[in-house]
């Protein structure tokens, strides 16, 4: 019998202004040896009858039906036991996927059986499918050493990497899982860097996914709710590796360093691109309690001097560019 080298599962809830794109893109794919596997999460009618047509269609397609709403790493995980190939990527219901996507992944993975997973630059498209922000983080096809991997992750606040675009060799998530117990904000940080801590990272140069931001995303949170969280999850995360790696002190301690200037670093962005007065106070206090006292005043100067909301989002563009230009 003859299995597929990868296989495509598709979580979905049922988005149908977005699903039929993502599948259209799925159907597009230049490398052609896979399996797909439906993780139908209590979709509506509609949707349950455009998966049923697409699976018809398929004959290397299945649905993997529940009636009642899963957490998003339950739902991951019924797929990775379902799996039969010995790569897994998770095809998520409101984004895109460029035609060469598993292609590239497949090939630097099978280039580099040192890498647990592989991923690639990418962009973000508004609802309409537009292009708003280019991510070019990785300057060349190749790996990231495990480590370098997880110090760069903590040092942004943020991975290089789109989690939802990322191909996993299957041995490594079977045996692992997604850990259910981590919070669906953030949290795959938390497993990305526990296999980090074993295997190295594959990446593509090419911008190969497209993710949509839209009402509708899970993760939308506004900063002064996200950045804390964020904090506690990296906090949380060096704990666990202190009691993995008690001898790696002077790394422990620069990972800790990086988070809580990270915490900083997030706030002043949040009071940034805040949408409003609210927002912005929001942010605000919480540098302030985070003994910050000198910036929070200087943005409280800034705003009584005329930096508004509105003046302060038409400066995101430059600032974000100035970021991804300097690395931090």
């Amino acid at each position: 019998m003859t299995f597929p080298l990868v296989s495509i599962c598709v979580p979905t809830i049922g988005r149908l202004e977005y699903l039929s794109a993502t599948l259209q893109s799925l159907r597009e794919q230049t490398y052609e040896n896979y399996e797909v596997i439906v993780l139908d999460n209590a979709s509506g009618p509609e949707a349950q009858s455009l998966l049923t047509e697409f699976v018809a269609n398929h004959s290397n397609a299945q649905i993997l039906r529940v009636n009642e709403r899963l957490p998003m790493f339950t739902n991951f995980n019924r797929g990775i036991r379902a799996a039969v190939g010995e790569y897994v990527v998770f095809f998520h219901d409101d984004d895109h996927y460029d035609p060469r996507f598993l292609e590239a992944h497949v090939a630097v993975l099978e280039a580099n059986p040192q890498a647990a997973f592989a991923g690639s630059n990418w962009n973000m498209i508004n609802g309409e499918g537009q292009l708003t922000v280019r991510r070019r983080l990785i300057k060349r096809t190749g790996t990231w050493n495990g480590r370098d991997f997880i110090e760069r992750l903590v040092r942004r606040g943020r991975s290089e990497l789109a989690t939802p675009a990322l191909v996993f060799r299957r041995e490594v998530v079977k045996t692992r899982g997604f850990d259910e117990r981590c919070p669906i904000h953030w949290g795959d940080f938390t497993i990305l860097m526990r296999i980090a801590e074993q295997w190295d990272v594959a990446v593509v140069a090419d911008p190969l996914f497209s993710w949509r931001e839209h009402e509708q995303n899970s993760s939308k949170m506004p900063f002064s709710q996200s950045i804390p969280l964020r904090t506690h999850v990296l906090h949380d995360y060096c704990s666990e590796y202190a009691v993995r790696h008690p001898e790696d002190l002077e790394f422990l301690n620069r990972l800790r360093s990086f988070v809580d200037r990270g915490h900083n670093r997030g706030l002043l962005w949040g009071w940034l691109v805040a949408s409003d007065d609210t927002e912005s106070r929001a942010c605000r206090r919480l540098l302030e309690e985070a003994s910050c006292p000198m910036t929070e005043g200087l943005l409280s100067l800034l705003e009584s001097v005329g930096l508004t909301v509105t003046c302060r989002r038409s400066l995101v563009p430059a600032a974000r560019h100035v970021i991804d230009l300097i690395g931090i």
